[in-house]
């Protein structure tokens, strides 16, 4: 596995949120054999975590204090400083560096597409249809994890898109914050 880089900042885990951390050593992650290794953590309401199988992406044991698995609480909430990634999930289908549309924190099958804007509309379409969960997310494989794992983040539908255009066809950009210059789509002028 390629070396991965740990995330700089604090992170605040979110119920509903599954980032990477490096497990610690705890008694439970000794016992378990886990300590130092790179996990998915499902971050549960009341100070508790549940760790994801890598295989299969299951549930891995029962659910464990936040606090066994590098976390700490402060005024804010739980927050750690070794996590890795944030936003992943065990799917088979996903194809990487494309856009999709959520909703309701679930992907869409066979909703998604290389070009940013057309998963824009097709977001905003769902809004107009009293959908107002749709979301746009752009997806990639884990850095930490089995291929089969992906992360995502979400894309704002008010995005500035950036374009330049050759003689037959326009090239688009966007900027967020976690991707500068992210490459979000070629279109040919036949196809426009």
């Amino acid at each position: 596995m390629p070396h991965v880089y740990k995330r700089p900042e604090k992170h605040y885990g979110q119920p509903g949120d599954t980032v990477v951390v490096k497990l610690g050593a705890s008694e439970c992650m000794q016992s378990i054999g886990l300590t130092g290794k790179l996990m998915p953590v499902y971050i549960l309401r009341d100070g508790f975590g549940q760790l994801r199988d890598q295989e299969t992406g299951h549930d891995y044991s029962m659910p464990n204090p936040l606090g066994w698995m590098e976390f700490y609480k402060d005024e804010t909430g739980w927050y750690s400083y070794d996590v890795y990634e944030i936003g992943v999930s065990h799917t088979v289908t996903h194809a990487t560096g494309r856009f999709y549309v959520y909703v309701e924190g679930r992907q869409l099958f066979g909703v998604q597409s290389p070009r940013f804007e057309e998963m824009r509309d097709a977001a905003r379409e769902m809004h107009g249809r009293d959908i107002p969960s749709a979301e746009v997310r752009f997806v990639e494989n884990s850095r930490c994890l089995p291929i089969w794992w992906s992360r995502s983040v979400v894309v704002p539908l008010d995005t500035e898109v950036r374009e330049r255009a050759g003689r037959t066809y326009r090239d688009t950009w966007i900027d967020i914050p976690e991707y500068f210059n992210l490459f979000a789509g070629r279109y040919h002028f036949q196809e426009v």
